[in-house]
């Protein structure tokens, strides 16, 4: 019995360390794991050009928060990155605004 103990002792704190997380952002990917639930590929949200898109909407933001409807060009670029990720979605984020 003390056996089985040590092992689901050790199971829980391998359970900890995965659900604490793990972050891995560059310019243009992020992954983040935690748990059994993970995120992977280019955010649907971020800089592109002099523009922020918060990753909903039609309108991108540039460096002093000034709303612009965004281009075809600008569009397909986020359109394509949303399809691309695979995550959790949110209504916006700002997280990135002040990285550029």
């Amino acid at each position: 019995m003390a056996q089985w103990k040590r092992w689901a002792a050790a199971a829980a704190l391998g359970c900890g360390a995965a659900l604490a997380g793990c972050t891995d952002s560059g310019m243009s990917r992020t992954r983040v794991a935690v748990g059994y639930n993970a995120a992977w590929g280019d955010p649907y949200w971020g800089w592109y050009g002099d523009y922020y898109y918060p990753g909903t909407g039609i309108y991108v933001y540039d460096r002093y928060r000034n709303r612009a409807p965004w281009t075809a060009q600008q569009r397909g670029y986020w359109e394509a990155r949303r399809n691309g990720w695979r995550g959790g979605r949110r209504a916006s984020n700002w997280r990135d605004f002040g990285r550029h």
